[in-house]
């Protein structure tokens, strides 16, 4: 890819993540409410049926629909703003047994990174950095039973691409796990566009769920 090709792209994607997120503020709060509802609904609904089990070794999902496992540890985002609002869906997955991680943004020597910490209750965080709320100990948790991370999005197509805010945590965090971990995306519909160019460090969602539907992703390798 040329250093031309790779700005262009860049610019490309910075437009249509300001332009996603313009038309995800523009609903009310009502829609938000709303559509957040039935997004979580549809979310439970995944997460109570499972996964396939998988190769472990290769991290590739096995074709059996008929062999599944429970999904009882997830790595979770804490909605903020405007985005699919998960507060509800993490208490109620709490209150059924189900062990919850959430990110936190740390930053040393300039750098900021994900650092990972399981809560057992909302009651537990505070504002932090870019006014999100996180948890008050940082107690960094081992994800080696990891089975599902959901993710906020910015824009997404139907290829499972997505764009986040720009900083490149997501993909970075998603890169250092084993492929069978399940990538699940939640957003408005609003939010789709029609292609998304990647680029080498794109990390890409095994499904993104909406109001509308549970797009099941094929990855595309196109520019």
């Amino acid at each position: 890819m040329s250093e031309t090709t790779s700005i262009d792209i860049i610019h490309t994607r910075q437009q249509l993540r300001i332009e996603s997120l313009a038309r995800r503020d523009r609903m009310s709060s009502s829609e938000r409410k709303d559509f957040s509802r039935i997004i979580i609904d549809r979310l439970k609904s995944e997460i109570e049926a499972g996964y396939e089990k998988t190769d472990v070794p290769s991290g590739i999902r096995t074709p059996d629909p008929g062999v599944r496992d429970p999904l009882t540890f997830l790595h979770c985002y804490i909605s903020f703003r405007s985005e699919v609002e998960t507060r509800t869906f993490i208490e109620e997955t709490l209150a059924c047994g189900v062990r919850i991680v959430v990110p936190v943004v740390e930053e040393l020597d300039g750098n900021q990174f994900l650092v990972h910490t399981e809560i057992k209750g909302l009651s537990e965080l505070r504002q932090g950095a870019f006014g999100l709320e996180e948890p008050v100990e940082r107690i960094p948790s081992l994800l080696d039973a990891l089975g599902a991370v959901i993710v906020p999005i910015a824009a997404f197509d139907r290829s499972g691409t997505r764009l986040g805010y720009g900083k490149g945590f997501y993909d970075r965090f998603l890169h250092g796990l084993p492929r069978a971990v399940l990538r699940i995306g939640l957003a408005f519909s609003t939010q789709e566009v029609a292609h998304i160019p990647i680029l080498p460090h794109d990390e890409p969602l095994d499904c993104i769920i909406t109001e509308r539907e549970i797009i099941r992703a094929e990855p595309s390798t196109s520019i």
